[in-house]
């Protein structure tokens, strides 16, 4: 094959082994400080790509207002729900009493820390989620269900932040290093055609 043929190739190469690449994600949906009177929040988050198995992080805080119960008389249990999966379901005793409870929970799910200020006094439960972020849409669910009325109890959900490691395509916009390598090679390509010259 002729040199410049060879690097013709390696120039083509270069761009489409380069046509994705990872690229770093962050949203932070907005805060619903409550306090709510049970009931659900969803945030849809839309990803230009996809992360590695496992690979996105979701971290948020869950706000109890008053008495949110642990298990006990009247516990209240919350649910993660991620994408149709529900990643996590129990119980924190955030100023109602009671025992902090796990239902199920995936291995991702780490409870960073859950503490009571007091009885009537409300408390935080903190969450680091290991998940797969898919490319599009991606539906987080935060479900209290039914709780005791906001005479008694509520809840908040604060501080959502989700980050990952994408895969994005490119779309006619390549990466700045397959520009250099690029560029690289179509110089080379001009020192080889004038020397052949």
């Amino acid at each position: 094959m002729h040199s410049l043929s060879k690097l013709a190739a390696v120039a083509v190469f270069t761009l489409s082994s380069f046509s994705a690449w990872a690229a770093p994600f962050l949203a932070t949906p907005a805060d619903v400080p409550g306090p709510l009177n049970g009931g659900s929040v969803t945030h849809s988050v839309s990803s230009p790509g996809a992360s590695a198995v496992g690979g996105a992080t979701l971290t948020f805080d869950l706000n109890g207002f008053l008495t949110v119960d642990g298990s006990n008389c009247c516990t209240d249990t919350f649910t993660l729900t991620v994408n149709g999966v529900t990643l996590f379901v129990g119980g924190f005793d955030m100023g109602g009493g009671g025992s902090n409870f796990v239902t199920s929970i995936d291995p991702g799910v780490t409870i960073v820390s859950t503490t009571s200020f007091g009885l009537f006094a409300g408390g935080l439960t903190q969450f680091s989620v290991a998940h797969t972020l898919l490319s599009g849409n991606n539906t987080y669910v935060f479900d209290y269900g039914s709780m005791q009325g906001l005479g008694d109890e509520g809840w908040g959900l604060t501080s959502v932040i989700i980050s990952a490691d994408v895969s994005a395509t490119s779309t006619g916009v390549p990466e700045p290093m397959a520009l250099s390598l690029l560029g690289a090679g179509l110089v080379g390509l001009g020192a080889l055609r004038k020397r052949h010259k």
